[in-house]
């Protein structure tokens, strides 16, 4: 049995302009879905000429890609990540989000 935790999906949202006319934006939720970390697979590893296996962690979600594709960051057991590729499509069970590996406790 796979255990998920609640997965919080955030975009950055204009809440007004500054005396320049420059947009202040804001971190706000939109969506609540669930995830859990995933391990890469050997053969990732074994091609990995990026190093995108060690500086990065994989969530599997079945969240909807185009949910997913709205999202600019995701707070994920308690810390904020950065989205770097979302992999698979709506025909699969799962879509995978490759997050910054460590995360941020401050959005």
């Amino acid at each position: 049995m796979m255990n998920f935790k609640p997965l919080n999906l955030l975009k950055e949202q204009e809440t007004g302009r500054d005396p320049l006319g420059n947009p202040i934006t804001e971190l706000v939720q939109f969506a609540e879905t669930e995830g859990r970390f995933s391990a890469w697979r050997k053969e990732e590893i074994a091609l990995d000429v990026r190093n995108v296996t060690v500086n990065n962690r994989k969530i599997m979600t079945p969240a909807s890609k185009e949910l997913l594709e709205q999202a600019d960051r995701v707070k994920f057991e308690g810390l904020y990540h950065d989205i770097t590729d979302i992999i698979g499509d709506d025909t699969t069970r799962w879509r995978i989000l490759v997050v910054n590996r460590y995360g941020s406790e401050q959005p």
